[in-house]
């Protein structure tokens, strides 16, 4: 009998000191935030930075990184030996992040939960002006502490705190208006309101194209219409094409289906509807067109660079888009495909002349089939 009680409380104790290591060393993952991040007027790319802004649990954290720190008006010194985490409020010396390299790709952060870790927060010291001398008066001190739903994490050797923890503070005292339409504003300066950052025209716009979306697409949940809306921006932005073009195709493709297509090896695949054969000339993955993301950035890169090369026609690049460089080249193609999206295009556009207040302002396009010569066919690639 003694054998087996000893028995039962070695498997316990094995159980117990199990648990215990597997939540000291609980991995996450979080979402890269795709949407805009504005700090103090200036627009934040997340793209661009090494330690990104991203969500876990429907929460946005933010780096503790020397570069936000300087933005922010911060510095954080954090200690994981004695599990303590110092930051001190300080004046902003930076506006912005100065390197435009793409650092992230919208791809997952895995991140680690770090539990019983100590958050003091101080004040600076300020001179004050008394009479005929400066006095100096006592550092102001506070003890942070986080809800359980949203703990202090690690990346790599950096730390993340969740973005409420700032406006809870009484030191730091933060504005922030968060907007699924728009992103997050965020006011370090107890004077101005975070909402005076927001922009409230181009969140309606993306509002009334969120709505375009499950318009075609019922299935869509407005969450990931958002995103989708964002995906195309940042797709069209780093391609320099347009948006409302790439939704078009998006629309006459797949009706914005990100798994149309899905079950084969060869036919389209995604929302862009792009070959397989295609996407592997370009080290893509079956698995990657069908990522939304992915897909559309893919699509965004193939559509432009068959709109440049014939000269920016939108009709002879939306041919070759469809049916391949080499067959318009010959001159053996159909227009019917490019005439479907740009009424797709002008369709957008007047939805949106139709659904966005008018405070902001965009011209309803009228985008017709483009005259097709000789010089439209350059030095376009073969199929």
């Amino acid at each position: 009998m003694a054998k087996k009680l000893i028995l039962v409380w070695l498997t316990l104790l094995m159980v117990l000191f199990s648990s215990i290591s597997i939540y000291a060393d609980e991995n996450v993952q979080g979402d890269f935030f795709v949407k805009n991040v504005v700090i103090n007027g200036e627009e934040i790319v997340n793209y661009n930075l090494q330690c990104p802004f991203f969500q876990y649990r429907n929460t946005l954290y933010i780096p503790l990184t020397p570069g936000i720190g300087e933005i922010c008006g911060f510095t954080a010194t954090v200690d994981w030996d004695s599990h303590t985490l110092k930051l001190l409020k300080t004046d902003s010396t930076k506006k912005n992040i100065s390197s435009n390299w793409l650092m992230n790709d919208n791809k997952p952060v895995t991140a680690e939960v770090v539990r019983g870790m100590t958050i003091e927060v101080y004040d600076s010291a300020t001179y004050v002006e008394t009479g005929d001398h400066f006095d100096v008066p006592g550092i102001a001190h506070e003890t942070l502490r986080l809800e359980e739903d949203a703990p202090l994490l690690k990346v790599g050797k950096f730390a993340y705190l969740p973005l409420r923890a700032f406006t809870g503070s009484e030191i730091f005292k933060w504005g922030i208006h968060f907007d699924p339409y728009f992103g997050v504003c965020i006011s370090t300066k107890s004077e101005i309101s975070a909402k005076d950052y927001w922009d409230g025209a181009e969140s309606a716009r993306n509002q009334a194209l969120v709505s375009y979306i499950q318009r075609y697409n019922g299935t869509i949940s407005t969450s990931v219409a958002q995103n989708l809306v964002f995906f195309f921006q940042r797709a069209a932005d780093v391609y320099d094409t347009d948006e409302l073009l790439l939704m078009a195709i998006a629309r006459r493709e797949s009706t914005f289906n990100a798994f149309s297509g899905y079950g084969s090896s060869t036919r389209p695949a995604g929302m862009m509807q792009l070959l397989p054969s295609t996407g592997a000339r370009y080290g893509l993955t079956l698995d990657d067109l069908y990522d939304p993301y992915t897909n559309i950035s893919f699509g965004a890169m193939y559509i432009s660079e068959r709109i440049k090369a014939y000269g920016g026609n939108w009709t002879v690049g939306l041919s070759a888009y469809n049916q391949g460089s080499s067959k318009v080249n010959r001159g053996s193609y159909s227009t019917a495909y490019a005439a479907k999206v740009l009424d797709a295009y002008n369709g957008l556009a007047k939805y949106l002349a139709d659904n966005v207040p008018v405070t902001y302002t965009e011209s309803s396009a009228n985008v017709q089939l483009q005259p097709i010569g000789a010089d439209s066919f350059l030095a376009a690639d073969a199929e």
